[in-house]
């Protein structure tokens, strides 16, 4: 119990660090970049996104499929081996191709070729990336929780570091601040290969018994990964494609993409938790899938998601005025207004996570692409008819339509696939908790007085939960999700 009570705090405080430093970054984007400008960046990381989507090949799903298929040393040398190999010259390959359609993606993207420069930066950042996070997949899935974090904060510090400079030194160009990604990734990507070569040498096998690539391994790899790709494709554009339709389709093009992107950034703070539940449950749970308790420690763990990512989603919201006072640049006051969307949007995402788990156990991927591509379907027809008429806002209904209707497509078929008795109705009772905050913080103003008024009703609110979730002996799932896991 202590190892992975250990683990989650090690998680829970790099996943915080991390989000606190991604937050800070809000403060200098929005002071030294106008919201057209904003967009700009906002769309290269959403071509990014998606970009390394491709270069990943869906290894990185694959792993946590198959790193436990044998738990041998030999077979974790070779898996770790062969992945790197393939997507190293796969990534190299990439790049290239980039490099060389630059100006016709400039256009495509932005709706100009005057940005074409930035992206040789982005064939740099996605390269270096790329192998970085298969780096952290694997230390993920081995559960070195230490050495995952001080990488992940390594990589977000060091660019804020190089940001801030930066913006003291009044050298915050779009060319600039790409220049300072890139740099911040390549740093990244040589820790990242110190760290796996640290977690290879523990293999301790012998110079005769190292295998280095296998075909038949990376064929059943790609096998389950290739499957993966145009779901997670999908998914990447239900969270981002909508930016991409507002630059073609609303009247305030890229004023309005820099509106929503910052209104959503606000939104994804409740990732902190989606983070830890992939983090610390994900691996655990692949590990006792073959257990009889298995189902009830993954019902706990959705039961955890739902009451802790809706409270943490209704003070995103509640607060959402003072986050902007304290925060955000004055030209970006309008995104207050969407943030109880993208709080919705990135709650139902982890909801759809979760009720994934069943398919990652039957390796039933296509499941998973037709949840997501069926959603993303939806998403874009949405907003083709919504945006036009009511811009930002239809963008936002849209979006948070489309992820609700993926999470009810996951729930019926998790059933069939995997049954695990999962109380749907929480779902409904914690969006309506979400909406009800908007309201009233909508109809709150900002002032001290009404500050410490929301303070006091939310202090008075998590009193009632504790003492109820005591008096039920609710709270026992957490402590039972621990214990079971020290068991596993």
């Amino acid at each position: 119990m202590r190892e992975y009570l250990q683990k989650t705090a090690e998680y829970t405080a790099g996943n915080l660090f991390n989000k606190f430093v991604l937050f800070l970054f809000l403060p200098i984007f929005t002071k030294f970049m106008a919201p057209e400008e904003y967009a700009v960046y906002a769309n290269i990381l959403i071509f990014i996104s998606l970009a390394n989507v491709v270069y990943m090949l869906g290894l990185q799903q694959a792993i946590f499929s198959y790193f436990y298929q044998k738990k041998t040393n030999e077979y974790h040398y070779i898996i770790v081996s062969t992945i790197y190999t393939t997507l190293f010259f796969v990534g190299m390959l990439f790049s290239f191709i980039i490099i060389l359609f630059r100006n016709e993606l400039s256009y495509l993207i932005l709706r100009s070729e005057q940005y074409s420069n930035l992206f040789f930066f982005a064939s740099i950042i996605l390269f270096c990336d790329v192998l970085c996070g298969i780096t952290l997949s694997f230390l993920n899935i081995m559960e070195k929780s230490r050495s995952y974090v001080i990488l992940s904060i390594f990589r977000n510090s060091i660019l804020l570091i190089i940001l801030f400079l930066g913006a003291i030194n009044n050298r915050f160009s779009l060319e600039n601040v790409f220049t300072y990604i890139s740099v911040a990734a390549v740093i990244s990507f040589l820790l990242s290969t110190i760290f796996i070569w640290n977690e290879i040498k523990k293999f301790s096998l012998k110079l005769k018994e190292r295998k280095y690539f296998s075909f038949l391994l990376i064929k059943k790899l790609l096998n389950f990964g290739l499957i993966i790709i145009p779901g997670t494709l999908a998914m990447i554009s239900l969270k981002v494609f909508d930016r991409y339709m507002l630059t073609y389709l609303s009247q305030g093009k890229l004023y309005d993409v820099g509106i929503y992107a910052i209104g959503y950034k606000i939104g994804m703070i409740i990732i902190f938790l989606n983070s830890i539940v992939n983090r610390v449950c994900f691996p655990y749970a692949m590990k006792i899938k073959d257990q009889p308790n298995a189902k009830d420690s993954y019902k706990k763990i959705y039961n955890y998601y739902i009451v802790s990512a809706g409270i943490l989603g209704g003070l995103i919201i509640i607060f959402t005025k003072e986050i902007f006072y304290i925060f955000i640049g004055v030209s970006y006051t309008e995104a207050m207004n969407i943030v109880v969307f993208a709080v919705m949007s990135n709650y139902l995402l982890g909801i759809f996570n979760i009720i994934n788990l069943g398919f990652y156990i039957k390796k039933r991927a296509v499941n998973i692409s037709a949840a997501v591509g069926a959603g993303a379907i939806l998403n874009i027809i949405m907003n083709f008819f919504l945006i036009p008429h009511y811009g930002i806002y239809g963008a936002c209904f849209a979006s948070v339509i489309a992820y609700f209707f993926i999470v009810v497509f996951s729930y019926y078929f998790s059933r069939k696939v995997y049954p695990v008795n999962y109380r749907f109705i929480f779902v409904i009772y914690a969006l309506c908790l979400l909406i009800l905050s908007s309201v009233f913080n909508f109809y709150t103003e900002l002032s001290i007085r009404n500050f410490f008024i929301k303070c006091g009703l939310i202090t008075i609110f998590l009193l009632f939960l504790i003492i109820y979730f005591y008096k039920t002996n609710k709270y026992k799932f957490f402590i039972n999700l621990f214990c079971e896991r020290k068991k596993a």
